[in-house]
């Protein structure tokens, strides 16, 4: 039995393990919510299979074994057949819109392609799970043990290999489990054999086997095609590639989801100042990049960079004498670059001994000291990552709530400066104002500056914000209008606040439903508890900037050029076509096995029962995981550890649970209440003391908040493994093809539940989301209550 054991650990590793190297490969190739929804539809068809395995369940007396070993063996070759499918079956999604019959064949062909693994390796857990049902605590462990260590292996191996490499390596783990089902001791070896030839293929290729960009982003696809990329890097955070654009370098994040830029500099910051000062050759983007150092020109001003990049705002900081400037990345292969690669590039800035440029993540750096500043700055800073965000269907924007502005506030000198350019600056104003009002203070309006473009059909993206800790005087505003030509105009001015587009209430940081209400898109303040700053949509038809009602030019502008064709949202079309698909998938997998499979049409005490109680944890689950990661981003900051950290405690704890649930004795009839009083117990108690064991650890090193972390998601996790299999004894003597059925809704209400915490969580926050997913667990009590009843006295 060992054997099945490692095998489905090997097939479950490599099943997380290619999800989330898909979810990365679509965040480059598309968009990191297409990659949601791509991924999303294909892992339908892990639930899919339990369908399948329903209606055509193995025959008694069947091969099991050769059965696993067929399925893993082509699980390993379709897995690797993603590379050069992917590559020879580009998809441009505006081809849905310019040519929808070309563009629907290309994508139903590649989706083809994504599903089949998938659907293989869902029957290899249905089979696996029905065949050997009375040890399904023990199996459910390797299963759960599996999955989160390939969630820990991507983060290692990526920046190596890249995910064509790991597909390989799929291949090799998902040959050794073909390997370990066969009875065949030949087989066993040769598999092994050629899963040590294959995993080793991408470790001696010097270099990544690469996937083509499917969409020209930003000109990314062009440059490589024109040979014009110079370095190219597989950070766990974002892909990155460096491109000759002549008279800079260009820093493609995602395949150009997101750029930056290295301007050439010679080092002389004497010279650099005087040329910008006279207006003579091109150093920066523009003026909104200098324009708070300019104010602390010769002060020895203290600067925090939060999103270094190419290193634009470092060198306007030494330019104008910053005698310390910490400047933190997300991506750590771009501070590396700008060291090594890049340093006599961009003048050694980053290698300055004033500069102290550092990988972290903005607001976990902050938290980390007491240490105040005369001007944080942030430009245009937000990741295009799916694993940073922790799900790709909505992307968050810690760097953008009101517990955020607080924390810029609290780190700010008496006259400091927070200099933000980013879009949607009514929102920002909005959220900034909240942190204000909550740390006391008053007359925000006194302390804010917005400038912005305003030229007829030109889109700012990103107008400037400068928030100063002392009200602005009249001089300090002419000083800053100097600096910018007269299209830029301040369009919040503390001085004028009648000519401001925005009223008082705005400023004021409380928001009233009616002004809520009456701004045609998504005003309200941005927090931790709802970080969707980006969420801006209320409705699928254009806009026209109308300022009486708070709408600036650049903010419709913004919203309508999602619209493509006019009418289909880009910005959440993922949303509705994950939504269409979930409810053709609960429909097909409750009424096909009703009707066709012999579980279905034979009449058993508890049916409706199981499949309810299934679908409940499957949608609970997911919900806790998801909701965790966003959760436990304040306590760990860094995206990357925190997803690694809550998926890996959460399903190493489970699969714990899931095996000494076994061993004390839990089954049907003894104990079966423990797993549902310790999901309950445990889920309220993280519910009601996570903000104040945060408190605890914020300032600690980054592997003491991993293990505080661990230690407050581990109680929890250990009694979630435990429902499961404890459901899959329940029905263990149901007519053939009942557990593969029950497999198939706790698959599918595993993607439904992710969409569900997606949309929950936009509307009602993150806390009333896991408190859905406690009352889904409480659900699931009683349907079990239910369920055993039903048996026993159909059992007399």
């Amino acid at each position: 039995m060992y054997k099945i054991n490692i095998g489905l650990l090997c097939i479950a590793l490599t099943t997380l393990m290619l999800e989330l190297t898909l979810v990365r490969v679509f965040d480059v190739i598309w968009y990191s919510n297409m990659a949601y929804m791509v991924i999303t539809l294909a892992m339908f068809c892990f639930g899919l299979s339990g369908i399948y395995s329903s209606l055509r369940p193995l025959q008694k007396g069947a091969d099991v074994h050769g059965y696993l070993a067929k399925l893993s063996f082509f699980f390993a070759v379709f897995s690797l057949a993603l590379l050069p499918a992917l590559n020879l079956i580009p998809f441009d999604f505006n081809a849905l819109y310019s040519a929808p019959v070309k563009g629907s064949l290309t994508f139903l062909v590649m989706y083809l392609f994504l599903l089949i693994p998938f659907f293989l390796a869902g029957l290899i857990f249905t089979t696996v799970f029905s065949a050997y049902a009375s040890r399904i605590q023990s199996l459910y462990c390797w299963d759960l043990t599996g999955a989160a260590l390939g969630c820990l292996l991507l983060i290692p191996l990526l920046p190596p290999i890249g995910p064509g490499g790991i597909l390989f390596l799929t291949c090799s783990f998902g040959l050794i489990a073909s390997g370990c089902f066969a009875t065949s001791k030949r087989w066993f070896v040769t598999a092994l054999v050629l899963a040590l030839v294959v995993g080793a293929v991408p470790f001696f290729k010097g270099g990544y086997f690469e996937f083509k960009e499917h969409m020209d982003k930003r000109g990314v696809k062009g440059a490589r095609e024109s040979h014009l990329i110079e370095d190219s890097r597989w950070d766990p955070i974002s892909k990155i590639d460096v491109i000759d654009f002549g008279k800079m370098k260009h820093i493609a994040y995602d395949g150009g989801s997101q750029s930056s830029y290295i301007i050439p500099f010679d080092g002389d910051l004497g010279k650099l100042r005087k040329d910008v000062e006279t207006g003579h050759g091109y150093h920066f983007y523009g003026s909104s990049v200098y324009v708070s150092h300019a104010l602390k020109k010769d002060t020895g001003h203290e600067v925090l960079v939060i999103g270094a990049a190419g290193g634009s705002e470092t060198k306007a900081a030494l330019m104008y004498g910053a005698s310390h400037v910490d400047a933190v990345e997300l991506v750590g292969y771009v501070i590396e670059i700008g060291k090594t690669k890049y340093a006599k590039y961009n003048g050694n800035i980053f290698n300055n001994p004033k500069v102290n440029a550092i990988k972290g993540e903005g607001r976990s750096f902050l938290r980390s000291s007491d240490k105040k500043y005369d001007i944080i700055q942030m430009y245009s800073n937000h990741t295009s990552s799916s694993i940073a965000a922790g799900t790709g269907a909505m992307a968050t924007t810690y760097l953008q709530t009101a517990e955020a502005y607080k924390e810029y506030f609290s780190h700010l000198k008496d006259n400091g400066i927070l200099h933000i350019n980013h879009h949607v600056y009514p929102k920002m104003i909005a959220t900034a104002a909240l942190a204000w009002k909550e740390m006391g203070r008053t007359d925000f309006y006194k302390y804010v500056v917005v400038l912005e473009a305003v030229k007829e059909g030109f889109q700012d993206n990103l107008p400037t914000m400068l928030i100063k800790m002392q009200p602005w005087t009249k001089a300090e505003l002419a000083e800053v209008q100097s600096y910018f030509p007269p299209v830029i105009e301040m369009v919040v001015n503390p001085l004028e606040p009648e000519k401001n587009m925005l009223s008082e209430e705005f400023f004021s940081g409380d928001l009233s439903r009616k002004t809520i209400d009456k701004v045609a898109f998504r005003i309200e303040a941005s927090t931790d508890n709802k970080p969707y700053f980006n969420f801006l949509r209320k409705s699928f038809t254009a806009l026209k900037d109308d300022p009486a009602n708070f709408l600036n030019y650049s903010t419709a502008s913004l919203l309508n050029s999602q619209l493509a064709n006019g009418w289909i949202p880009t910005d959440v079309v993922h949303l509705l076509v994950t939504g269409g698909a979930s409810f053709f998938f609960i429909i097909l997998f409750v009424f096909v096995p009703l009707y066709f499979s012999r579980a279905g049409k034979t009449r058993w005490a508890g049916k409706a029962s199981s499949l309810i109680y299934f679908s409940c944890l499957g949608a609970g689950f997911i919900i806790f995981e998801l909701t965790f990661i966003q959760i436990f981003m304040k306590l760990i900051g860094y995206p990357l550890y925190t997803y690694s950290t809550v998926v890996f405690a959460l399903l190493i704890a489970a699969g714990l649970g899931s095996t000494v649930s076994g061993r004390v004795g839990i089954t049907t009839r003894h104990l079966w209440f423990v797993p549902f009083i310790g999901v309950l117990f445990c889920s309220l108690i993280t519910l009601l003391v996570y903000q104040q064991y945060f408190e605890l650890f914020l300032q600690t090193p980054t592997v003491v908040r991993v293990f505080a972390a661990t230690l407050l998601i581990f109680p929890l996790g250990f009694f979630l493994g435990m429902p499961f299999p404890l459901g899959i004894l329940a029905i263990a003597r149901q007519p053939s093809g009942s557990i593969a059925w029950a497999w198939a809704m706790n698959g599918l209400f595993t993607v439904v539940g992710g969409l569900g915490s997606v949309l929950l969580s936009i509307f009602y926050g993150f806390q009333a989301t896991l408190f859905i997913a406690i009352l889904l667990y409480l659900f699931a009590f009683g349907t079990f209550y239910k369920l055993r009843q039903a048996l026993y006295k159909a059992a007399g």
